[in-house]
C-alpha cells in the first residue's frame, strides 16, 4: 500500500494500536427510531426532480407519481432496515457514469466518475442522516473546527471566519502563515473498521453500528458507457460516492484530526483543511519550528488513519500588510520531501487569495469570466425565451458574482475597467 511505503520512507511506523472510542452510558448513545409514513412522503417530495436514477433506472418522478400508493411500503422497508440493522442489498449497487473533464475519453484520468445509487437508498439514508445529525448537534459531538455538513455553515461562512481572524492579526502587526492541505482520494480511502470505531466514539450504539456495518459492507458498482454496463465489482473501502450519508461519515472520520495539532489553529470544510499560525516578524524562526512540528503531527495522523497527503498540491501562503511582508525573512517548510514556499496566490474553496487580502486578482478574473459568459449568451439569446434566458444568466453570471461576495469589497465600476461598458455595469 502506498501509504505504508510512504510512512516507511519517512521513518514513521504507523500505530498498531486500534482507535479507542469514548465510552457512553446507554442513555447517552444514539439509536435509530422508526419513522412515520408522512415523514417518508415529505422526504421523497423534497428531493429534486432532476436527480439521475441508479442502476434500477427508476427515476424520482415515477416514485413521486406513485407515492400515495407506495409510501406505506417504502416506510415499512425503511423501518425494518433500521430495526433489524440491515441495509437492503439491492440498494448497495451503484452505477458509475463518466463525465469528460478534458481531452479524450480514452485516457482514464480525463474522466470524472459519477456514482449513482438507487433513489430509494437515498430516501433511507436521508432518514438516517436526519436522526444522526440531530443527535450529534444536540450533544455537540462534532468538532467546532469543521464547517462542512452543518446547518447555517457554508464555504462562505468558513472563509469569513478564517479571513476575519487573519485581518485581526494584521491589525496587531502580525503575519499569518496558512497551509492548505490536500488529501488524495480522501473519501475513497476511508477504512471501514476505523470509521466504525469513530462512529462509536461520537456515541453511536452497538446496534446502530451493526446497521452502519451492513451499510458499508458488500457494496458493488458497475460502470456504464453509453448503453454498455460492465460487470459488478466490489467496493472494499471508502464511503459510498453519491450517497447522502457519505459527507457526514467523512466528517466523523476526521473528527479528531484537529487534536493532532498543538500550536496551529485548524479550520476544515469537509476535506479542505488548513492550518493557521500568526506571529510577529521577530518570531518567524520559532513559528517555522512550530509549523513544521504540527505538519509532522498531521502527517503521522494521516498515516495512522490510512489517508494520503498529496505534497504536490499542498500550498503555503503568508498574509500580512505590505510593510510586514517586506520585513519577513526567508520562509520555507518541508513535508514528505516537498519544499513549501510562500505562494503569490492560492485558491481556497474556490476563492483566489493574495498575501495582502486585496482580492484584486479574484475580482478581475470573476469579471472577465462573467463578461465572457455574457458574450456567449448574447450570441444565442434569440434562441431562448425570457424565463430561460434569466435562468441561464443566473447560472453562468450571477452565481459567480454572488459566490462568497461578502469577502471582497464592493467597488464601483470605474475602479475596475473590465466593468466599463459591460452589461453588468449597465444593470447595477
Amino acid at each position: 500500500m502506498k501509504i505504508k511505503s510512504l510512512a516507511k520512507e519517512n521513518n514513521y511506523t504507523p500505530s498498531q494500536l486500534p482507535f479507542v472510542p469514548t465510552s457512553y452510558t446507554e442513555s447517552d448513545q444514539f439509536a435509530f427510531e422508526p419513522v412515520e409514513c408522512s415523514l417518508v412522503e415529505y422526504t421523497v417530495k423534497s428531493m429534486p426532480d432532476n436527480k439521475a436514477p441508479g442502476i434500477d433506472k427508476v427515476p424520482i418522478r415515477v416514485i413521486k407519481d406513485c407515492l400515495p400508493v407506495i409510501a406505506p411500503w417504502i416506510t415499512s422497508i425503511i423501518n425494518k432496515s433500521l430495526v433489524n440493522n440491515i441495509f437492503p442489498s439491492a440498494w448497495k449497487i451503484a452505477e458509475v457514469i463518466l463525465i469528460l473533464k478534458e481531452g479524450g475519453h480514452e485516457q482514464a484520468n480525463n474522466n470524472r466518475p459519477i456514482s449513482l445509487p438507487p433513489v430509494l437508498s437515498k430516501v433511507c439514508e436521508r432518514v438516517a442522516l436526519n436522526q444522526l445529525t440531530s443527535y450529534l448537534t444536540i450533544n455537540r459531538r462534532l468538532s467546532l473546527h469543521q464547517s462542512g455538513n452543518k446547518t447555517w455553515h457554508s464555504t462562505e461562512t468558513s472563509l469569513i471566519h478564517s479571513t476575519g481572524s487573519i485581518l485581526k492579526e494584521i491589525d496587531q502587526k502580525k503575519v499569518t502563515a496558512v497551509i492548505l492541505l490536500d488529501m488524495s482520494k480522501a473519501f475513497d480511502s476511508i477504512n471501514h473498521n476505523i470509521l466504525l470505531a469513530k462512529l462509536e466514539d461520537v456515541g453511536v450504539s452497538s446496534s446502530c453500528l451493526t446497521w452502519f456495518r451492513s451499510y458499508l459492507s458488500e457494496r458493488y458498482q458497475a460502470v456504464r458507457i453509453n448503453s454498455t454496463l460492465s460487470e459488478k465489482f466490489s467496493v472494499v473501502s471508502g464511503v459510498p460516492q453519491g450517497s447522502i450519508l457519505g459527507p457526514l461519515l467523512f466528517s466523523i472520520y476526521v473528527n479528531d484530526l484537529p487534536s493532532a495539532t498543538k500550536t496551529c489553529s485548524f479550520e476544515s470544510y469537509v476535506d479542505d483543511t488548513k492550518l493557521l499560525l500568526s506571529f510577529h516578524i521577530n518570531d518567524s524562526n520559532a513559528a517555522l519550528v512550530d509549523l513544521n512540528e504540527d505538519l509532522i503531527r498531521i502527517r503521522n495522523w494521516c498515516f495512522d488513519n490510512l489517508l494520503l497527503l498529496n505534497p504536490g498540491r499542498i500550498k503555503l501562503m503568508v498574509y500580512g500588510s505590505r510593510q510586514m511582508l517586506a520585513r519577513l525573512p526567508e520562509f520555507r517548510l518541508s513535508l514528505l520531501g516537498k519544499e513549501l514556499t510562500p505562494a503569490a496566490t492560492v485558491k481556497d474553496l474556490g476563492v483566489m487569495f493574495d498575501p495582502i487580502l486585496s482580492f484584486d486578482n479574484y475580482i478581475l478574473s470573476t469579471v472577465w469570466s462573467c463578461k465572457s459568459s455574457l458574450c456567449q449568451i448574447n450570441r444565442a439569446k434569440h434562441a431562448f425565451n425570457k424565463n430561460l434566458l434569466v435562468t441561464v444568466i443566473n447560472v453562468l453570471v450571477f452565481s459567480k458574482l454572488y459566490y462568497c461576495s461578502s469577502l471582497w469589497p464592493t467597488l464601483p465600476a470605474v475602479t475596475y475597467p473590465a466593468f466599463k461598458g459591460s452589461r453588468i455595469s449597465q444593470h447595477e
